[in-house]
């Protein structure tokens, strides 16, 4: 029988996925449960040493001899420093220790409780990572300790091999032992292609039958779009204009259809890239039944946006996607890949061509049938909230946005920075909170008059009314949309900005050619006002 604390046995069961066949443990109470799994698990043979000090520096010997991973567990508070000697040795030695601490639940961490003492991040830089397990209660806790188990092995193998420090918060009662079995885990696997990535992960790419590849932000780069493009010739590919230089996939539209129909379910998740801004997109990956899902990261750091990652490739995404391209056979079922790309176009027609009686929303719309009117050279940089998802609705081309944290702030300056890096123009499309937050970015006298600012002014964070529930707060218009009713034109005198405003559709028409082609020596901005608050 093992523990009945199920971060104990999440743990245990990923310390034998993860190849860990030795550890070391070191007396104590809260501990015990750890020890007991270990114990009595058949994959694991446990050498008793009670000094802490010296146990540490038997599980380096150990690692040293296998040339494999050891654990050593320790209890809570100053045993676990005395471990510290032989992790600054380890670490300099490339060994593999895996230290586990048991703790005290964080709300008794510096209470006058005993053996308590903060031991996350204990062993400071002699260790690649420090993970502080949660205890599960439910699906989502449950999630995150397997994940943080996986996060602590993957660093472990990494420059070389590291110590790494797994610290396990225990509540009492401590000595329940009535669980049959130990959980089967989800193992991440990583993955490092010494030469071609072809061995390793495209032969699951290749043979599956319904593959989704989903690409999330990613630096503009004219041949990975045109790598993209090809691929899309053959393959489902979901992704934002913030990924390349050829448009969305407009996923929010088609999420009523395809979430309930499970003949768009792939069977294989490919994730490279960074950010996506829809959350249905997100939402739809973390619910289907899929299993094995792929994720592509150049820094091989664990994102595991799908919640359901079971191998980890440390590449590019043009390196994968280059591995992808080399191979003409396609195993996938073409009936898969119509039936998406049909449900693609039909909301194709039904998104772009037709004009929508929101103002701010036309402008977006109409802004970029101007621009695709427009040399390619133009440059397109989007804020947060609103504006971006504007963007990812109707562009057709690479647009810039922050969405590494996703705030508001900055994006003005953003644009205004790379607009004097370049000649050519500069558009930044910005909600009024966006702009007016960040309007000291036109208190610059570097400033010239490539840049132009698309201002969509509605008198409040306009994102806060599409929040379900909210509506019934009486602080949602003034405290949490932070209503308003300022107007840039004061800003754009102070600042020398070259000032326009609509407040119809066709003011804005009228506007936008100008906001294009006008030439000029200083910024020009184009303030569309919807009316409610004017």
């Amino acid at each position: 029988m093992y523990s009945n604390k199920a971060s104990v046995n999440i743990l245990t069961s990923l310390l034998v996925a993860h190849g860990v066949k030795h550890v070391v443990v070191c007396p104590g109470s809260r501990n015990s449960p750890l020890v007991h799994n270990f114990y009595v698990c058949p994959d694991l043979q446990c050498f008793p040493v009670t000094d802490e000090r010296s146990a540490g520096f038997y599980a380096l010997g150990m690692a040293i001899a296998t040339d494999g991973p050891v654990a050593i567990c320790v209890t809570s508070g100053t045993a676990l420093l005395n471990v510290a000697p032989a992790v600054a040795e380890a670490s300099y030695q490339h060994r593999r220790l895996i230290v586990i601490s048991a703790d005290r639940p964080q709300a008794w961490i510096d209470q006058l409780d005993g053996q308590t003492m903060p031991q996350v991040n204990a062993f400071g830089v002699f260790v690649s990572k420090c993970v502080n397990l949660p205890e599960v209660n439910d699906d989502e806790s449950r999630w995150l300790c397997n994940r943080l188990i996986n996060e602590a092995f993957v660093s472990s193998v990494k420059c070389g091999g590291k110590p790494v420090h797994i610290n396990v918060p225990i509540s009492e009662p401590l000595f329940g032992f009535n669980v049959l079995e130990l959980p089967k885990e989800r193992k991440i696997e990583y993955i490092v292609p010494d030469n071609s990535i072809d061995e390793i992960e495209i032969n699951h790419f290749l043979n599956s039958k319904r593959p989704i590849i989903v690409i999330g932000q990613m630096r503009y780069d004219s041949e990975l779009s045109g790598m993209i493009d090809k691929i899309r010739k053959n393959y489902v590919v979901l992704c934002e204009p913030l990924a390349y230089d050829g448009g969305a996939t407009w996923f929010d539209k088609m999420y009523d259809t395809v979430s309930a129909d499970d003949s768009y379910a792939p069977d294989y998740i490919l994730y490279t890239g960074d950010t996506v801004v829809s959350k249905l997109l997100k939402r739809y990956i973390r619910s289907i039944s899929c299993t094995d899902v792929c994720m592509v990261s150049e820094d091989g750091e664990i994102h595991d946006v799908t919640m359901r990652m079971n191998r980890l490739v440390a590449c590019s995404a043009k390196d994968i996607l280059k591995a992808i391209l080399k191979h003409k056979s396609i195993a996938a079922e073409r009936s898969f890949y119509e039936l998406w790309n049909n449900e693609t176009e039909k909301c194709r027609s039904e998104i772009l061509p037709i004009s929508s009686k929101d103002i701010l929303k036309e402008t977006a719309r109409l802004f970029e049938v101007e621009l695709e009117k427009r040399p390619k050279t133009h440059h397109v940089h989007y804020a947060n909230s609103s504006s971006v998802r504007y963007g990812c609705l109707f562009s057709n081309r690479y647009i810039y946005v922050n969405r590494g944290i996703n705030g508001i702030e900055g994006s003005l300056s953003t644009a205004a920075g790379y607009s004097m890096m370049v000649q050519s123009r500069t558009f930044i499309v910005i909600g009024d909170l966006s702009f007016f937050y960040d309007s000291n970015a036109l208190w610059n006298k570097n400033l010239n008059g490539n840049l132009r600012i698309l201002l969509l002014n509605n008198g409040c964070g306009g994102i806060f009314s599409k929040l379900k529930g909210l509506e019934n707060s009486p602080s949602r218009d003034d405290c949490v949309a932070a209503s308003h009713e300022t107007s840039a034109e004061g800003l754009c005198k102070s600042y020398g900005i070259d000032y326009m405003s609509a407040s119809d559709i066709d003011d804005v028409k009228a506007c936008l050619p100008v906001l294009f082609d006008k030439e000029s020596d200083v910024p020009i901005l184009l303030e569309v006002k919807e009316m409610k608050n004017f």
